[in-house]
């Protein structure tokens, strides 16, 4: 990893640190189902593979072409990036990571990461508005989620998000630039891995409410986190959603059954939960990233 990646990736870990501390989100949360508890994270680190596989599928139909492992240690190292003020570090991070591999220019794998974060949050909230007429919301719920999804549509299916971008690069650097666009088709051959992606976060957010409720959970129950996080995506101001994830999550879990005390508790603990997914996940990305690197030197020598 060249320095300034390295700046960025402890920069990553004082904010997070602060921002947990600054919340008070560090309490242990009573367990009810063990079992329950394990597999939901079983299913963030499966989650994590699937993101991967999304991202890897995003850059190949951007035509900017990446390994599986490249991939993962992308995604891993720059878990922590969105606990960064600025979202653009979240976006910026994984980018960082495969152009530095591939020598390909930044900017460019910048601008795909964006298309990608944004493809990620327009499934979310399908998986979110599904939820919410399981549950049968309010209707206003519903119009915000539609108004939001539209927003992302447009954003995503038009030239509006790359004109903007090109306009604020030739600002920037005085010279203009071409920034590269995924395809729709690029966007929907891709589809299944961020569907992937929703239904094993969603599984694995109903068997963490599960683990930590004695009483029923509706089935619907697990569609609230896609929404949640989506939410929490989305806000500009909190660093990583910190608030705005957990204010959604306790409204969508009161909608679903559960005493507000209950639903309070449930989306504290939720944020442990993910956290617990993004350390594992960093890890893995760690340890592929130094196998990467043994293997890039050995190849090396071996020219030599």
């Amino acid at each position: 990893m060249k320095r300034w990646f390295r700046y960025l990736l402890l920069a990553s870990f004082g904010f997070l640190a602060v921002a947990l501390y600054k919340a008070d989100y560090l309490a242990v949360p009573r367990i009810h189902s063990a079992a329950a508890l394990a597999v939901s994270i079983l299913c963030l680190v499966a989650g994590s593979f699937a993101d991967t596989l999304s991202w890897r599928s995003i850059l190949a139909r951007s035509g900017f072409p990446a390994g599986f492992f490249e991939c993962l240690a992308a995604v891993g190292l720059s878990s922590f990036a969105k606990y960064i003020p600025g979202k653009v570090w979240a976006a910026m991070g994984r980018a960082a990571y495969v152009a530095e591999r591939r020598s390909y220019s930044l900017a460019h794998l910048t601008s795909v990461s964006f298309t990608w974060q944004l493809t990620v949050l327009w499934f979310g909230l399908l998986f979110g508005g599904a939820g919410l007429l399981l549950l049968r919301a309010p209707v206003v719920w519903g119009l915000v989620v539609l108004a939001m999804w539209g927003t992302l549509t447009s954003i995503i299916f038009s030239n509006a998000a790359q004109v903007i971008a090109a306009r604020a690069y030739k600002k920037l650097r005085s010279r203009p630039i071409e920034f590269p666009r995924t395809p729709p088709s690029g966007i929907f051959l891709s589809a299944p891995w961020f569907l992937a992606l929703w239904l094993i976060y969603s599984a694995g957010f109903h068997l963490l409410v599960v683990s930590l409720t004695a009483g029923h959970v509706s089935a619907g129950t697990g569609l609230g986190f896609p929404l949640a996080l989506t939410a929490g995506l989305l806000a500009f101001i909190a660093p990583g959603g910190l608030g705005v994830r957990e204010g959604v999550m306790v409204g969508y879990l009161v909608l679903a059954g559960l005493p507000v005390a209950e639903a309070t508790a449930v989306s504290i603990a939720a944020r442990l939960w993910f956290l617990a997914g993004e350390v594992l996940t960093f890890l893995l990305g760690l340890v592929v990233s130094s196998r990467l690197k043994r293997n890039a030197k050995r190849d090396d020598d071996r020219k030599r």
